[in-house]
Order: C-alpha cells, then sequence, then structure tokens
C-alpha cells in the first residue's frame, strides 16, 4: 500500500475511510485515582485538553490509544470500535490491541531509534504498516520534504537539535497513517522557535489529513493557536468544556485561571445579581478566590460584591453559585481615604498590602484580606501609590471588565 493511498485496512481486513470522527467515553481506576471522561473530537479538529498534574490527562490519552484498559467505556473511530467495555457484562469485552488501533500518539520525547538515519527513521512507520522497501522511502522523502526536512535526511538523530528531533518524530508518527493523532505536550522540552515551528506543523494537519487530533498542554498559546475547542480536566472529570475562548476567556478552575491570567472569584448570587464572596477566598489563579457557595458569613468577615455589565449575568439565578473573573491589570487601586467602601459597596473593597512582586511594566499587589487576589498597577502608578506592606488601599473595578457565570456542576462536585 503506497503512502498516497486514500484507503486503508482496519484490524478486521475491512477498508476504512482515511479519516473519521473520535469518540471516547471512558472510566478507568489507577489506585485511589478515578477517571470519568468524555470526549467527541470531528475529523479535521483540534481538540485541547487542558488540567493539572494527576488530573487525568495522561491516563485518557492510553486508554484511547489502548495502553490501558479501562474498566468501563467506549472508544470509537468513526463506525470502528476500538474499546467496548460494559461494567457487569457478561458479554465479551471487545479490545483492538494498540498496534491495530491506527492512533498515532506523540510526547515530549522523540524516541527515535538512534541507529538509523532520519530517513530510515521515516520510513519505519511505512514499512510497519506494509509498505515495500522502496515505496516507504518514497513516501518518507516526501514527508521530509514537507516537513522541511530533506536536507537532513541521512544524519543519525544524534547529530539534530532537539526541535528538529521533533519535528522528525512526528514525520514518522503521520508516516503510519494514523487516523486518530494524539499529542501529550510534544512542544513542552522545546525552546521557543523550535515550539513555534512545531506549532505550525501541528496546524497545517487537520487541513492535510482531516485526521481528528486530541492536543494535551499546559501551555495556554497551544489551545488558542491550534484548537478552537479545550476541556480542562480536574482530579479525573471534566471541569469545563466549549470553544477555547470562553473556557479561557471565562475559567471556572483555579488551575484554568492560572493559565489564563486572571482572577477567579467563586461566590454566592445575591438579588442584584452580584457575586457574593464572604471571608478570606482558599484558592488561586493569578488570584482565583473562593467564598463560601452557600453565602454564610463571619462577623468582620473580607466581603465582595462583584457585578458585570455582559450578558453572562442573565445565566446567574438567585443563590446560585457562580464564578467572577477579572484581570489583575484592570484593577484600580488608589489610598484609602478615611472612609472605606460600605460593606454593600459593588466592585469596590479596602484591603492591606501583603506583597510586591515586579511584573512587566509594573509591581502586582497581593491583598491580606484576599491573598489570592492579584493586583497589578503599571510603575508609574506605583510610585505615586508609596507602595508598602501594610498600605491600606482602596480597590475598583468596572463593571464592564467582570466576566459573571453560574458556575458548571462539575466543579462543584
Amino acid at each position: 500500500m503506497s503512502g498516497g493511498a486514500s484507503s486503508r485496512r482496519d484490524a478486521g481486513g475491512a477498508d476504512s475511510a482515511a479519516s473519521a470522527g473520535l469518540v471516547a467515553e471512558v472510566a478507568a481506576s489507577i489506585g485511589a485515582f478515578e477517571l470519568r471522561a468524555r470526549i467527541e473530537v470531528a475529523p479535521g479538529e483540534i481538540l485541547a485538553v487542558l488540567g493539572p498534574n494527576g488530573a487525568g490527562k495522561s491516563t485518557l490519552l492510553q486508554a484511547i490509544a489502548g495502553t490501558l484498559l479501562p474498566d468501563s467505556g467506549t472508544v470509537r473511530v468513526g463506525d470502528r470500535e476500538l474499546t467496548g467495555r460494559m461494567p457487569g457484562s457478561r458479554a465479551p469485552q471487545h479490545d483492538v490491541p494498540p498496534e491495530l488501533r491506527r492512533i498515532g500518539l506523540l510526547g515530549q520525547e522523540p524516541l527515535l531509534f538512534p541507529h538509523l538515519s532520519v530517513l530510515e527513521n521515516v520510513a519505519f512507520a511505512a514499512r510497519a504498516r506494509g509498505e515495500r522497501a522502496h515505496g516507504a522511502r518514497e513516501s518518507a522523502h516526501a514527508r521530509l520534504e514537507q516537513f522541511g526536512l530533506a536536507d537532513l535526511a541521512q544524519r543519525r538523530p544524534r547529530q539534530l537539535s532537539g526541535g528538529q528531533q521533533q519535528r522528525v518524530a512526528l514525520a514518522r508518527t503521520l508516516a503510519a497513517e494514523p487516523e486518530v493523532l494524539l499529542l501529550d505536550e510534544p512542544f513542552a522540552a522545546l525552546d521557543v522557535q523550535a515550539a513555534a515551528e512545531m506549532r505550525e506543523l501541528v496546524a497545517r494537519i487537520p487541513a492535510a489529513s482531516g485526521i481528528p487530533i486530541v492536543l494535551v498542554t499546559h501551555d495556554p498559546l497551544d489551545a488558542i493557536v491550534l484548537a478552537r475547542r479545550s476541556v480542562v480536566l480536574q482530579s479525573g472529570r471534566i471541569a469545563a468544556a466549549g470553544s477555547t475562548a470562553e473556557v479561557l476567556g471565562h475559567p471556572t478552575t483555579p488551575f484554568a485561571a492560572a493559565l489564563a491570567g486572571v482572577n477567579l472569584v467563586i461566590g454566592t448570587v445575591d438579588s442584584e445579581g452580584c457575586v457574593v464572596v464572604v471571608e478570606a477566598p482558599v484558592a488561586g489563579g493569578a488570584g482565583g478566590a473562593a467564598g463560601r457557595p452557600d453565602g454564610s458569613s463571619r462577623p468582620n468577615a473580607p466581603f465582595l460584591r462583584l457585578r458585570s455589565t455582559g450578558d453572562g449575568d442573565a445565566r446567574v439565578q438567585l443563590g446560585a453559585a457562580a464564578s467572577a473573573v477579572f484581570s489583575p491589570g484592570a484593577v484600580h487601586a488608589a489610598p484609602a481615604g478615611d472612609r472605606s467602601p460600605a460593606a454593600s459597596a459593588v466592585n469596590a473593597w479596602t484591603g492591606t498590602v501583603a506583597q510586591l512582586r515586579p511584573v512587566p511594566g509594573g509591581v502586582r499587589i497581593g491583598i491580606t484580606e484576599f491573598p489570592d487576589l492579584a493586583v497589578d498597577v503599571p510603575s508609574a502608578a506605583a510610585v505615586s501609590l508609596d507602595l508598602a506592606t501594610g498600605a491600606r488601599l482602596e480597590f475598583t473595578i468596572a463593571a464592564a471588565e467582570v466576566s459573571v457565570r453560574a458556575l458548571p456542576a462539575a466543579v462543584l462536585r
């Protein structure tokens, strides 16, 4: 079968379409950790999967690739069922072996064969799927040309830079003509220039092959540049899913807030549509504050009421758990006057400077009363404020700079 074949042979020997969508719904347990997740990726789509370490991202990829058998669930590529395991069922479980799944997996390490040339590394994948030696080398040459690596064809991996090795590894992965591509932090070990070059290559794949791609990453730039949709995994569950603009534009988890570089405040909605936070918060993004979901309070506890002018306010209901998101740089800081904002004040509060840290173009203020909130002020403003730890400041933010959303059920679990 040549590298340009328009159809492929599945595990049972039947021809299948060159590309199809991926649907994976799996439940897997590893010790005390449990993964319960469902994703869908359309042909020619890149889905970004974000989440902190230990959230279950690699476990999800392993279940799709077949290197980990889930306790239950299904993995389908188009009409082909790769995994079919029902809990408590007496029917035979269906698991296509990893080598027959036609799923490509590329991680941080290129894992090239050190004793083979670049050309032979890429040709190896074509040979493994049944091409004869001459045809495999021809298709490998074509792919190296496509990836701008033709002049490196006779070099050994040790003669390449890290970025070049990773590009060769991607070429080899695609030479196997996978029907799904899984990318597990493929840019993490690369320098800025090499990572940018790899992103450009990955961005071309959907149009060239039409295959679905699952991209696991910790870098919001990867999701923003490459993926129209993103999901956030948290403790083995999908805590957020939707367009990348929504997932990172209004994050609902501290991890996503940290990625996006924004403050996340969680509280309850009052009769005026404000997110009310009472007592010191406990989780953080660039901020990442969280208050009591039931709105209960303590005497003299710090108090925040945040409101937005955006359309998101229509989604929240009185007494419901909700989140407010805003940029550290959108907050205005001024010396506190003799009178602090009233407890009922909206988008205004008084706080004590706990710490000062440099950020590009200015200073980041940490606040004693809300230790996970961050306020960034330009250098000139910092000088005029005569900032020092222990100083009392009044903070205000325009409603137009605040985004309010009802909190997804997955976050409340």
